[in-house]
């Protein structure tokens, strides 16, 4: 018998938030009709004035805006006990039990908490003794920000002095930091990861092998991040029923039980049908090898400074297959980050080994002036590329420079598409794309910048990667319509399953979806650099 996935959510929020937006859900009824949407039983919450300015008005707040909720469990916003603007310590934890409040956050960037043993030890004491989960946030402000904010250091440090304390780190994202990540999980092993921080190609995978998925929990995030891109990286990675059960609820379940009061739900819930066969299939993890989709931003690569990578290029495919990617279009990894020939020649060997499922793009950096980038770029059309990679804010190259001309008239010289991580302001690329008609420019992210240029330059179109946000995606159909925006996974670098999510959950109709996953990208590689005629 399989055993049961009944998902609970780490990390909501209600409340009216500072940069709340109207239609986000705020109050438990909106929360739960966006939980039945994504298929999330039960969910751990907390108040946003907790989180943002007020820890004790929140706090008796969410309390009382959970309280005939039996789905949403109450958390609290902790405090260093010196300022006295909480009850002390061991009278916290008993008013915690009583109220059937199930974790404390910190945090500590936010409120200055000091991580040191002379800011936080007294508050973390009868918090170990009880068991309770302490879950560490260093973001500023709850909808996000930076990149791998948290301290390790310090986390570590604070783990090792309370060895029987359960702590949770719970960030914006774990990028670059994801190996003081791995060797802080090896070094504590009181120490548990919010998933919903780590974007990354087979994290999930690699922890559970690593470290084991009993130190792993999953948050959404609500109301700022689209629910489906944890649940759906999670629930199709390659880990066992298992190891899934633990990770969705089990381990959250089993560390909100030190306090007797809080009681689990989840055997209770039924959700309302699924919109259409895309969203049935992502809510109930069904196979998804017949929804085709074609992907325009993947890697092919070993390593970066920001991403641990194992996979070969057969197993890329295999990931590829059991999401229905029939084509990628790729480009080099390390040429991101150093030598871009290097890099250009796996992704030739690539495609010379699999040319129906790779699409490949000559990645050239502008600091070689105009003669080398020509050559690379004459080099890559040689051996079959069909596309160029540009991404001057990696390589520190000016995103107006005048050498990225260079790759567009290469590109029109010989009809290709070009993507770039970041174009510049609407008005340079809508000179270039006006420049240069016979190129299809295309973004490497999401960006909202290009809207108004969009509607006069047809060969346009926007990368689907990251959609995170909330209804991001019903989002840039309203403002670009369906016909431009191309799904991008950021393949080996994101999961796929991420970057399908939001799509695959998103508000609109079917016919909508199938085109953004495949259907604008497949019409354009048919037009657009078609080596030698072929």
């Amino acid at each position: 018998m399989s055993t049961p996935i009944t998902w609970f959510d780490a990390c909501c929020f209600l409340g009216r938030n500072v940069h709340y937006r109207e239609g986000q859900p705020i109050t438990p009824e909106a929360l739960l009709a966006e939980m039945d949407h994504f298929g999330i039983h039960e969910a751990l919450v907390l108040d946003a004035l907790a989180a943002e300015a007020n820890p004790a008005a929140g706090n008796r707040r969410i309390v009382e805006l959970t309280r005939n909720h039996p789905r949403l469990h109450p958390a609290w916003a902790g405090l260093m006990p010196q300022t006295k603007e909480l009850p002390p310590p061991r009278d916290l934890v008993a008013e915690m039990r009583e109220q059937g409040v199930g974790a404390l956050f910190l945090f500590y960037h936010k409120f200055e908490i000091r991580l040191e043993d002379w800011g936080i030890d007294p508050l973390l004491e009868p918090l170990a003794e009880a068991g309770v989960p302490v879950f560490l946030c260093p973001n500023a402000q709850i909808d996000g920000g930076m990149d791998n904010p948290t301290e390790w250091d310090l986390v570590v440090r604070l783990c090792r002095r309370f060895p029987t304390l359960p702590v949770v780190v719970t960030e914006s994202r774990t990028y670059r930091a994801q190996r003081a990540g791995y060797a802080a999980l090896a070094a504590c092993p009181n120490l548990h990861l919010d998933l919903s921080a780590w974007w990354l190609h087979r994290a999930v995978e690699r922890l559970c092998r690593e470290f084991g998925p009993q130190r792993l929990l999953w948050g959404s995030q609500l109301p700022f991040r689209c629910a489906a891109v944890p649940m759906m990286q999670i629930g199709y990675s390659d880990i066992s029923q298992e190891a899934l059960s633990l990770i969705a609820g089990g381990n959250l379940r089993r560390l909100l039980s030190w306090n007797e009061k809080v009681r689990f739900v989840a055997d209770q819930v039924t959700f309302p049908p699924a919109d259409d066969p895309l969203h049935h299939a992502a809510r109930e993890r069904l196979p998804l090898r017949e929804f085709p989709v074609y992907d325009c931003h993947g890697h092919i690569g070993q390593s970066s400074p920001n991403h641990v990578i194992e996979d070969t290029v057969e197993d890329l495919l295999r990931e590829m297959d059991k999401f229905g990617v029939r084509v990628c279009c790729v480009f080099s990894l390390e040429g991101v980050f150093s030598d871009e020939t290097w890099g250009n020649n796996l992704v030739v060997e690539a495609v010379r080994r699999h040319p129906d499922r790779f699409v490949g793009f000559t990645l050239v950096n502008p600091h070689r002036g105009e003669r080398l980038m020509r050559e690379e770029l004459e080099r890559g059309l040689a051996q079959g590329m069909r596309g160029i990679k540009l991404i001057p804010h990696y390589h520190g190259y000016p995103a107006e420079g005048p050498n990225i001309e260079v790759a567009c008239a290469f590109a029109q010289e010989h009809g290709l598409l070009v993507l770039n991580h970041n174009w510049g302001s609407a008005e340079h690329l809508e000179r270039l794309c006006t420049t240069y008609p016979g190129v299809c420019f295309i973004t490497g992210h999401s960006t909202l910048e290009y809207v108004d240029i969009a509607k006069r330059c047809p060969n346009l179109y926007i990368c689907t990667c990251p959609f995170l946000g909330w209804r991001q995606t019903e989002e840039f159909v309203a403002q670009y319509g369906t016909n431009r925006l191309l799904f991008g996974s950021d393949l080996s670098d994101l999961p796929i399953a991420w970057g399908l999510a939001p799509i695959y959950y998103a508000r609109l109709s079917e016919a909508d979806k199938r085109k953004i996953l495949g259907e604008n990208l497949r019409r354009l590689l048919e037009k657009y650099g078609r080596i030698g005629g072929d």
